[in-house]
């Protein structure tokens, strides 16, 4: 029956796509949902009540396959827009309220949205019509974990908000994950399993991602999960659909992966199914599979309809998720090893990226060159100005001198040249030999001038499991619905470098059909996986994105002139299957620069010439500003050549969420003073801070204060950085000085109840909002029940008890526990958080030490265990109400505290 099964999937869906695997970017008609007029109309008078009289709204289709908007005035002093879909037709609305209204269109907890009905509409001008053209069809965002991190408590009233704000930013494509479970409770039900078996195999609210498809970590982690959950948020999702289809937008919907329970394999004992933990791993190659996603197809498509793409990652081999480490042996291949597989080896977060990206030490496609007597030594050029915007290796080890940088690049297959960004200090291994232009004198290169022939590959050979495997999963979505497009996030494969691994997922692209496999390429810093082994996916579409965050960290970051690539660097080297740009952080709610100005490269002709200008005029436009306030000058030029000119860790490594601090670019080796970088934001600060008494009158602005916030916010976290550092080698010799100990415990305290103060300001950075979100949905419910050693909860209390957990140990600490793993992955700059989570632990720290100093013994690792786990229990389990709007005047507090602190950068 296999065998049956397996000839019928490859001759029905492997001849479609058969060996051809160069693909043409768009051979198949974009798939895209045109929306109508009246829903932006509506649109308009939601964001902007009273203001949809003033436009003139128009759809007309195009015939030369571009999606674009126009706008222009009408002879009343109306604004006509006219666009392609509904998508364009939004994002026009958009556009002239922030580029001709100065106005502000955001997410709550990044400065929100600054909107008014102005005194006087401004025109376009000119009796001009000004045309915006997207480059490429699509504009994504979203990661699977974004559902977690930064969605889980949203209301319709939320959904509403974002949709709009996706629609106004251009967003038309998007993972559409909302109300799954229904749909698979539905269906483990139709295949025998019952109420329980169900919903202590999903996880609790807040880490539902990691019981969905292939990113899945563990199961009925905070759960189970309650049957009023799953009914209202599938409730919650058929309005989602029908409104982002109404303004033109496309939702990728959840496939079925083959991660089933583990008592399923009671029922079908004969089915290939592997156990991990209480998760089962089904082959794709088995019958059972093939039923099942038909079965989950049909229910999927029946609840929410469909807009033809489905996120669908995984392996499909009877193995765990991708990103676990325990990957089963391919009983059918002897190509399958586990090398070059993404591994979790740390906490249940979701993965270790330092395991998946690489070591200290350099990753490289050591497989995919073939050496030999004939090859020839690269030769090079001599010094260039300007840089190559892709790194050759995971994370990029610096080399103090160009020779010793260009020895590595020698002998490293996908290194094509080095860079510096530093005028010549340290030297980076770059992939490509494409120098591009800047007006920064700090950046240098040279290039091999010979790299194909000292760099020569070896032929990539299709990995027939893999293929088969391939073959089977887009079947499943294949059969019921024919025009399907598979989406594969392209995290599942961030580490993978030799030859066989290329095999493997060029397999996955020859299992498809031409243009029905869709890659997210999601590169921590937006490098551009597609320019592994020199082959451009085989010509699958891919969608470039920067991934950028994880866990909805806070922390100011990420360089733009590097996504100012995106997605100019593909199309110029010839990748005319880049059909979309965007961005896949795990948490959004920060850093709003960085993704507006990605999103905005995909209605750009060309790269932005000079970054700076660019972005201090949308700070003018951010903050309503008609006229140059030079404090605003002066802080964004600042910014931009500091964080926003150095892609750091996407996670928060600062003392604020860790005790202790892994920072290592803000403050040097003394452990006291600032380097330059740091300087330059302090300065940036204090310039917002002499803005503010010019701007702030007669109200701030929601986007200034956040800024102002947000920038003070930084300076205070990375503070913590050495105080924490300080503090943790007091208390980890082996002779405790009870002295050094008080000292830095004080002020490591002092700084964090400092930065409670300062961001409790501003409701972006307040808990009060995260914890009554999601007590609300709680709030009508009686079905939850906490599995454990915890106390009888409410459906409200069970909500918050999830919201707390996340935030700090990720896996909950059950009373009673010696130990726990304080992993403060998701961990939050936030008031309230701060004060009573972050600051008391350093005091529960500094408590044992002057315990076992006083008993002439080091520190008492188990009792100190003990005291985090009760921590833990308390304040996870705890309900206190927390504010939700700002305490205190941003401006006067960030005022006493910038003096407060100003002699530590008193060098600067």
């Amino acid at each position: 029956i296999k065998m049956t099964l397996l000839l019928f999937l490859c001759a029905s869906v492997c001849s479609v796509g058969g060996a051809d695997t160069n693909h043409k970017a768009h051979r198949h008609a974009l798939l895209k949902n045109e929306g109508t007029v009246q829903a932006v109309y509506d649109m308009v008078d939601r964001t902007l009540p009273g203001s949809k009289n003033h436009f003139v709204l128009s759809i007309t289709r195009g015939t030369s396959g571009k999606s674009e908007v126009s706008l222009s005035d009408t002879v009343d002093g109306k604004i006509n827009i006219d666009a392609t879909t509904a998508s364009e037709l939004a994002y026009g609305v958009g556009h002239y309220l922030r580029e001709y209204c100065n106005m502000t269109i955001g997410w709550k907890r990044g400065g929100g949205s600054d909107l008014h009905i102005p005194k006087s509409w401004p025109t376009i001008g000119g009796g001009t019509t000004v045309t915006k053209t997207r480059i490429v069809p699509w504009s994504y965002m979203m990661n699977v974990c974004t559902h977690s991190y930064s969605l889980v408590w949203y209301s319709w009233q939320d959904w509403e908000e974002f949709i709009d704000w996706m629609a106004m930013s251009g967003i038309n494509l998007f993972l559409a994950l909302t109300g799954q479970e229904e749909i698979q409770y539905k269906v483990l039900k139709q295949f025998g399993l019952n109420d329980t078996e169900i919903r202590t195999w999903f996880n609790g609210p807040a880490f539902l991602t990691w019981s969905r498809i292939s990113n899945e970590y563990g199961n009925d982690i905070a759960g189970p999960l309650p049957r009023s959950w799953m009914t209202a948020q599938h409730a919650l999702q058929l309005r989602i659909v029908q409104r982002y289809r109404s303004l033109g937008m496309s939702g990728q919907l959840p496939a079925f992966g083959g991660n089933v329970p583990i008592q399923l394999k009671r029922l079908y004992p004969d089915a290939n199914i592997t156990q991990q933990g209480d998760t089962g791993w089904m082959d794709s190659l088995d019958p059972l599979f093939a039923k099942m996603a038909d079965v989950y197809m049909q229910t999927l498509i029946s609840d929410f309809g469909t807009d033809h793409w489905y996120q669908l990652d995984g392996y499909f081999n009877g193995g765990t998720a991708p990103w676990l480490s325990a990957v089963a042996p391919d009983k059918d291949s002897k190509h399958r090893t586990s090398k070059g597989q993404p591994s979790l080896t740390a906490t249940g977060l979701h993965w270790n990226s330092s395991a998946l990206i690489g070591s200290a030490t350099q990753r490289t496609n050591v497989d995919a060159v073939a050496c030999g007597p004939d090859t020839p030594a690269c030769t090079w050029s001599g010094e260039e100005h300007g840089y190559i915007p892709t790194p050759a290796c995971h994370p990029c080890k610096p080399w103090p001198t160009a020779n010793s940088a260009k020895a590595m690049c020698d002998g490293t297959p996908g290194c094509g040249g080095i860079s510096s960004f530093d005028g010549g200090v340290t030297w980076e291994l770059r992939a490509g030999n494409k120098v591009l232009k800047s007006t920064l004198p700090g950046n240098l290169s040279y290039v091999i001038t010979n790299d194909a022939a000292c760099h020569p590959y070896e032929p990539i050979v299709t990995d027939p499991m893999w293929r088969k495997r391939g073959a089977a999963a887009y079947s499943g979505l294949n059969r019921t619905d024919p025009d399907a497009i598979w989406s594969f996030q392209g995290w599942s494969f961030i580490g993978w470098n030799s030859i066989q691994d290329a095999g493997q997922l060029k397999g996955f692209v020859e299992a498809t059909p031409p243009g029905k496999f869709s890659i997210i390429d999601m590169a921590p810093d937006g490098d551009g996986e597609w320019q592994k082994w020199n082959a451009n996916y085989w010509g699958a579409n891919f969608v470039w994105t920067a991934l950028h965050n994880f866990g909805g960290t806070d922390g100011l970051k990420g360089k733009l002139s590097h996504i100012n690539e995106i997605p100019f660097a593909a199309l110029e080297a010839g990748a005319k299957n880049v059909w979309g740009t965007g961005f896949t952080p795990e948490g959004i709610d920060q850093n709003p620069v960085y993704y507006e100005f990605l999103l905005e490269g995909n209605w750009r002709s060309k790269r932005v010439a000079n970054i700076s200008e660019y972005i201090v005029t949308r700070s003018h436009r951010r903050y309503g500003l008609d006229s140059v306030v030079p404090e605003v000058v002066t802080a964004w030029n600042l910014l931009v050549d500091s964080a926003y000119s150095q892609d750091l860790s996407t996670q928060d490594a600062t003392g604020v969420t860790h005790l202790g601090s892994s920072e290592a670019w803000s403050f040097e080796a003394d452990n006291y003073t600032p380097t330059s970088t740091l300087c330059m934001i302090y300065t940036a600060w204090d310039a917002l801070i002499k803005a503010g008494s010019k701007i702030a009158s007669p109200i701030m602005t929601k986007p200034f204060r956040y800024d102002l916030i947000n920038t003070g916010r930084e300076i205070l976290a990375q503070l913590a950085g050495p105080a924490g550092k300080n503090f943790t080698a007091a208390i980890g010799t082996a002779k405790i000085d009870t002295h050094a100990v008080t000292t830095t415990a004080n002020l490591y305290h002092q700084i964090l109840m400092d930065l409670d103060t300062l961001v409790n300001t501003d409701t972006a950075f307040q808990l009060g909002p995260w914890l009554s979100n999601a007590r609300a949905i709680g709030a009508n419910d009686t079905d939850c029940v906490a599995d454990g050693n915890y106390p009888q909860m409410s459906c409200s209390d069970f909500y918050e008890w999830n919201a707390r957990v996340q935030l700090t140990t990720w896996h909950p600490t059950p009373n009673g526990s010696t130990q726990v793993q304080p992993s403060d992955y998701a961990g939050k700059h936030w008031s309230g958080l701060i004060k009573d989570y972050y600051a008391v632990r350093v005091q529960l720290h500094r408590q044992q030490a002057l315990v076992d100093a006083a008993k002439g013994q080091p520190l008492d690792a188990n009792a100190t265990a003990a005291l985090e786990a009760s921590h833990a229990y308390n304040w996870t389990t705890a309900t206190k109400k927390y504010p939700t709007t700002p305490v205190g005047d941003a401006l006067q507090v960030s005022t006493v505290m910038q003096k407060k602190y100003e002699s530590y950068f008193a060098s600067c």
